[in-house]
C-alpha cells in the first residue's frame, strides 16, 4: 500500500504493473480490493492503481469533502502528482461519476472511460433506494453517522442487498473486500456526505458528449437494487457509450460477481479505443 496526502489526508492506493495508466475507483461504502481480479488482468500490460477514496478503506476519514467536487479535486491532485496523463479512469457508482465529472473538465487527459453502475441524480431517484435517500437528505442523520458502527448482521443485510442472484448465490455477502470496513466506527459518515450532495449529480445526466470526447464503456448489472439499471440504459444512450453491456444476474458489484466477464469486458474495449485511436493517428477510417 502506498499513501497520498490530499489537503493534509492520506489517500491509499496500489499500484502495480507497467504500461499506460488505468485508474480504478470503488463505489461508496466498499474499497479498492474490489477490484483486485481486473488489477491483477490489467497489470499485464498497463500500470494500474486503484485508490481508496476519502472516508472509505484505509483512507483517512475527514470530517468533511464527501461533495462530488471533492472527490474530482482528490483525482485531479492524484493524477498530478504521478504525471498521468492519457489515463483509463475506471470506476463503480460514486467511482463512475467521479472519472465522468473529471473526464467531462479535463477530456484531454482521459483515455476512456469505464463506467460501472454509474451513479446520477436519474440512476439513484429511479432505484429502490431513492426513499432511503430521501430520508438522509432531510434527517439530521450527521452526528449518528459519526458515532455509529455496524453489526455484523447489518453488513450482511446491505452487501446482499447490493447482490444479484449470481452474487447471493455465491455468498459474496461473506465475503471479507466486501464486508471490509463496513464495522469501523464513523464509516456512514462519508455516505451520508454523498447522500447530501446528490443534487450536484443531476449534471451528468445532462451531459451531451462533444465530438472528440473520450470513448465510453458502460456496464450494469440489471438486478441493481441500488440504482436503476433501466435509467442507466438512458443514460448510456445519452452519453453514445462505445460499448454497453448490461449482466443479467448481477446486482451493484458486478466487478466481484462476474470477475472474469467484467475484465473481459474492459480489456476488449480498451483495444478497440486503441485501434481507434491509432487509425486516427495515420489517417485511416
Amino acid at each position: 500500500m502506498d499513501i497520498f496526502e490530499h489537503r493534509g489526508r492520506a489517500v491509499a492506493f496500489d499500484q502495480v504493473g507497467s504500461g499506460p495508466p488505468v485508474v480504478f475507483l470503488h463505489n461508496a461504502g466498499t474499497q479498492r480490493r474490489i477490484w483486485d481480479d481486473q488489477v491483477a488482468a490489467l497489470a499485464r500490460e498497463h500500470r494500474v492503481y486503484a485508490l481508496d477514496l476519502p472516508g472509505y478503506g484505509e483512507s483517512e476519514q475527514p470530517a468533511d469533502g464527501y461533495r462530488l467536487a471533492d472527490y474530482v479535486a482528490m483525482l485531479d491532485a492524484f493524477l498530478d502528482a504521478h504525471r498521468l496523463t492519457e489515463v483509463v479512469l475506471v470506476g463503480n457508482c460514486l467511482g463512475s461519476a467521479t472519472s465522468l465529472s473529471y473526464a467531462i473538465g479535463r477530456p484531454d487527459r482521459v483515455r476512456a472511460l469505464v463506467l460501472i453502475n454509474p451513479l446520477t441524480w436519474d440512476t439513484v431517484s429511479s432505484g429502490q433506494s431513492a426513499a432511503l435517500a430521501w430520508a438522509d437528505a432531510r434527517l439530521p442523520l450527521g452526528p449518528l453517522a459519526r458515532r455509529l458502527a455496524l453489526p455484523g448482521r447489518a453488513v450482511s443485510l446491505i452487501v446482499a442487498n447490493q447482490l444479484g442472484a449470481r452474487g447471493r448465490r455465491d455468498r459474496l455477502q461473506h465475503s471479507p473486500r466486501l464486508r471490509a470496513h463496513w464495522s469501523d466506527r464513523g464509516r456512514l459518515l462519508a455516505l451520508h456526505g454523498l447522500v447530501q450532495d446528490f443534487p450536484a449529480y443531476a449534471a451528468l445526466d445532462r451531459f451531451d458528449p462533444p465530438a472528440g470526447f473520450p470513448p465510453i464503456c458502460t456496464i450494469w448489472g440489471r438486478q441493481n437494487r441500488v440504482l436503476s439499471a433501466r435509467a442507466g440504459a438512458r443514460l448510456s444512450r445519452r452519453l453514445r457509450a462505445h460499448t454497453a453491456v448490461e449482466l443479467p444476474d448481477c446486482g451493484h458489484l458486478p466487478m466481484v460477481e462476474d470477475p472474469e466477464r467484467v475484465t473481459s469486458v474492459i480489456t476488449d474495449f480498451l483495444a478497440e479505443a486503441g485501434l481507434a485511436r491509432i487509425r486516427k493517428a495515420v489517417g485511416g477510417p
